[in-house]
């Protein structure tokens, strides 16, 4: 099982990626999925390489490339799995709201732990499903010897730009381990997405106080998962959020 920790370090290294997401040109709507992780690999290393970029600008450009680099808000639906259907859709909508925060929060404090590690595209394996593509990488440290591996999932519609829909880390998927812990949650809470939401709140203002502690010099503790999943296996989910009115 990975550790937590390099989960966030990891999913932070390549979500920072996109924050120049907005400027790439249209011609990123017919690009190669392999180039197209390449490219935000490259744009990563400059970002994360950049030690004045403030709190404020860290969280500006992460929102950004949530919006434009990732399918977030069929994520967003994957990951509270059925709990979705009979819930009123101002309340889904909330949680859509603040699960975007709360990974805005959760992996923009790891930014300042990138310490000069680089990557690697090895290939680029094609799925059962046309759309989608697995971008296969090894994250390496500053003297060429890799970490770990991370696959990405990148789905491309006609006439779209590509978008990432699931990493995995050494095998393990994100959005499945992610959809186990929150959805165990709320079966322990009545069913209830309300209550996900409203700790998840919590979360991100723990987050937003240790930052500010961190910036300041303090040492505050580590903000827990809302619970800690054994490694998730691919099923019926494997590739990810299906619905394609869901894909922003």
């Amino acid at each position: 099982m990975i550790a937590y920790r390099t989960w966030l370090i990891a999913g932070a290294f390549f979500f920072i990626s996109a924050i120049s997401l907005a400027n790439v040109t249209a011609s990123a709507e017919t690009q190669d999925p392999g180039a197209f992780i390449e490219d935000l690999g490259n744009r990563a290393i400059i970002l994360l390489s950049d030690k004045k970029a403030s709190l404020t600008e860290q969280r500006t450009g992460f929102r950004a490339l949530l919006r434009e680099g990732f399918a977030t808000r069929a994520i967003g639906y994957f990951v509270i799995g059925k709990f979705r259907r009979g819930t009123p859709r101002k309340t889904v909508n909330e949680f859509a709201n603040t699960f975007e925060n709360y990974v805005i929060e959760l992996y923009s404090s790891q930014f300042k732990n990138y310490s000069g590690q680089t990557f690697k595209v090895i290939r680029v394996i094609k799925t059962n499903r046309p759309s989608d593509s697995i971008v296969v990488t090894n994250i390496l440290r500053h003297d060429g010897k890799r970490i770990f591996k991370i696959a990405f999932q990148v789905r491309q519609r006609p006439k779209k730009p590509p978008k990432i829909i699931d990493l995995k880390i050494e095998g393990v998927s994100m959005i499945l381990a992610q959809r186990e812990e929150f959805t165990g949650f709320i079966s322990r809470n009545g069913g209830k997405l309300q209550a996900l939401i409203d700790v998840l709140k919590t979360r991100i203002q723990k987050l937003k106080k240790k930052a500010i502690n961190d910036a300041a010099g303090d040492t505050a503790r580590v903000i827990p998962k809302i619970n800690s999943p054994e490694k998730t296996q691919d099923k019926k989910k494997e590739e990810g959020p299906d619905n394609e009115e869901d894909q922003d």
